[in-house]
Parts: structure tokens; sequence; C-alpha cells
């Protein structure tokens, strides 16, 4: 095997130490800078997009308490005219009642006179009708044929 004698020692340690330094220059001036941009650069994209994040959090936090503060101010609103409508709505059953009633009144109070003046006509009805029925069983009965006015004397003195 070539690379265990002892000849060829002092070449392979050249060649190495050329092939290290090759290699370490190129890592240290051109790939490592590049990976530590990249990282770098990385970082600092992380950093903007938690930011960012952070803004667009503090942002919708602030649009979420708004929204509420909105939200309870028209459930306040709705609630206020809720109570508004239900009182006006009050208002104008009782009024609404109150005229109800007094036409209702009215109705019954001439329903009342109605029925007053048909009891004075039927009352006076009934009177000529039992003056009739009066005159006819007493004609029947006695034979006489007595007029109106004569059973309503007879009838007062008695």
């Amino acid at each position: 095997m070539p690379q265990l004698d002892t000849a060829t020692f002092p070449s392979q340690l050249f060649w190495l130490v050329v092939c290290f330094l090759f290699l370490y220059f190129i890592l240290s001036f051109i790939a490592v800078p590049k990976i530590s941009r990249a990282l770098v650069k990385r970082k600092e994209t992380i950093e903007e997009k938690i930011n960012k994040a952070n803004t667009y959090r503090e942002h919708a936090e602030d649009l979420l308490a708004e929204y509420e503060k909105i939200l309870t101010q028209a459930r306040e609103r709705a609630h206020q005219h809720c109570k508004t409508v239900a009182v006006d709505t009050t208002i104008e059953i009782t009024h609404k009642q109150k005229d109800f009633l007094d036409k209702l009144k009215e109705r019954f109070h001439l329903s009342e006179q109605d029925l007053y003046r048909a009891r004075l006509e039927a009352s006076q009805d009934i009177n000529s009708v039992v003056v009739e029925v009066a005159r006819a069983i007493l004609t029947k009965l006695t034979g006489h044929n007595y007029s109106p006015e004569e059973l309503l004397e007879k009838r007062k003195k008695d």
C-alpha cells in the first residue's frame, strides 16, 4: 500500500497541507461568509416577520376591542330602542283602551236610552193592549160594550 510507504510521507504531508489550506481559504473566505450572510439574512427576515406579525396582532386586537365597543353600543341602543318602543306601545295601547272604553260607555249609555224608550213604548202599548183585552173580556162577560176611556176611569177608581 502506497499510503503506508514512509518514503512518500513528505509529499503526502505537503499535499495534505496544500489541500487543507486551499479548502480552509475557500471555506473561510467564500463559503462561510455566504453561509453567515444567509443566516443573518434569515434571522433578520424572521425578526422582521415576527415584528410584522406582532404589529398585525396588535392591530387585530385593537380592531377586536373597537368591534366589541361598537357591538356594546349597538346593543345598548337596541335595548333603549326596545324600551322606547315598549313604552310607546304601552302608551298607545292604554290610549286605545281608554278610547275603546269611552266608546263602549257611550254605546252602553245609548243602549240604555234606547232600552228606556223601548220600555216606555212597550208600557204604552201594554196599556192599550190591556185596555183592549179587558174591553173584549168585559164585552163577552157582560155583553155591554165599554169604551177605552170608561175602562181607564174605572181602573183609576179602583
